[in-house]
């Protein structure tokens, strides 16, 4: 599988030498399996003491080093992404983490950030409001851990009065205007370069 973002749209495409005429997408299995490391879950299985649950193993990306996704299990309903104001720094599709600082960095309220970032579990506190690209991933990997009707906030702005949102009934990615009250999950890293110092 291949992962290219570019402007405001993710491309995952399936290399053609992983797919033989007649398989079914559950042939792309034996190739995410492969990429977890030691005793990792399975994607939607609770990992002992890191917060929550796996979803998957993400490359190195955009300059973000490779990194276990993990998903805490309590969400929050009826958030704003904050007021209609164009953050520096927040802009990242795949770095949800340096999006969250940006945004609690700013003068004024973001609530789904805020939230995120104060989530806990585990005596772990490095939670952040996932990237578009964690929130894409979490419906590719685990999608029956998210509630099917609404919409969740990612910390991807899209401009002054949008940013992105993720819809796990159909898996459609799109945006909304910041004032409007939905869901959210905190999500935090693991990194690989960390596991192996």
């Amino acid at each position: 599988m291949q992962l290219h973002i570019s402007n405001s749209t993710i491309h995952l495409s399936v290399l053609p030498s992983a797919m033989l005429e007649g398989e079914t997408l559950r042939s792309l299995e034996p190739l995410a399996t492969a990429a977890y490391i030691g005793d990792t879950p399975q994607p939607g299985e609770y990992w002992n003491g890191q917060g929550g649950r796996f979803i998957c193993t993400l490359p190195a990306l955009h300059g973000l080093p490779a990194r276990h996704l993990i998903v805490g299990g309590r969400e929050a309903e009826g958030l704003t992404f904050g007021p209609n104001v164009e953050v520096p720094g927040a802009g990242s599709h795949a770095d949800g983490a340096s999006n969250t600082t940006a945004l609690l960095a700013h003068p004024e309220s973001h609530p789904a950030a805020k939230w995120a970032a104060e989530y806990s579990a585990d005596g772990h506190t490095d939670f952040h409001l996932p990237s578009r690209l964690d929130l894409l991933m979490a419906y590719i990997c685990a999608p029956q851990l998210f509630k099917k009707s609404g919409w969740y906030w990612s910390s991807t702005q899209y401009s002054r009065f949008n940013a992105f949102v993720q819809d796990f009934e159909h898996g459609n990615s799109a945006w909304d205007c910041k004032g409007t009250e939905l869901r959210v999950r905190a999500v935090r890293w693991i990194r690989l370069d960390a596991l192996n110092a």
